[in-house]
């Protein structure tokens, strides 16, 4: 008995069949999907990663000029002096202070949002008022070369003006640590 070999030969001359074509294509095209998939998820995490560098920069800028706020938060960067008739001469007074309050400015204008805005203009004027009526009615006392500001007076309208700049200031403090969800990161 003689045996018959019918499996197919394969040589160098001869041409693939279609369905080795076939698997060939589906080979390459899963390379083809699976590269442009890798390429397509590299692409979206790097853009990702390039926000939160960004938010992180903004938070940041956004950080340091609500601390300068605080730090500068006195009559000198109010602009209520400038439309006040009673609080001329209250307001900037050197080339720094008006470079100071041109800045602060500029900074809370870029990024600074419209209630942190609202707050802190309230509390520079209030802080502003507070420093005139001290000066004006005479609500300090001299010990030798120091100046004590009462934290208390028997005077109603200046105890007004006192608890009007505490609040303003409270207000301001408590919108900026919730833009910076300070208490969120500082709670754990």
């Amino acid at each position: 008995m003689q045996l018959v070999d019918d499996a197919p030969r394969y040589s160098r001359d001869r041409k693939p069949s279609g369905e080795v074509m076939v698997q060939l294509l589906g080979v390459l095209l899963g390379g083809v999907l699976t590269l442009v998939g890798s390429l397509g998820a590299a692409s979206w995490q790097a853009r990702q990663q390039r926000e939160l560098t960004r938010a992180k920069d903004l938070w940041d800028c956004r950080a340091g000029l609500y601390l300068d706020l605080l730090k500068h938060l006195r009559g000198m960067v109010s602009f209520a002096a400038d439309s006040d008739p009673f609080l001329v001469g209250y307001g900037p007074r050197s080339a720094e202070d008006y470079q100071l309050r041109h800045e602060l400015r500029a900074r809370v204008a870029l990024f600074a949002s419209q209630e942190v805005r609202d707050h802190w203009s309230t509390a520079a004027d209030a802080a502003l008022r507070l420093h005139a009526e001290t000066i004006e009615g005479d609500h300090l006392s001299r010990v030798g070369d120091q100046v004590i500001v009462p934290g208390t007076s028997e005077d109603p309208a200046y105890a007004r003006l006192v608890a009007t700049e505490e609040e303003a200031r409270a207000q301001l403090i408590k919108r900026l640590r919730a833009e910076l969800e300070v208490d969120r990161y500082l709670a754990g």
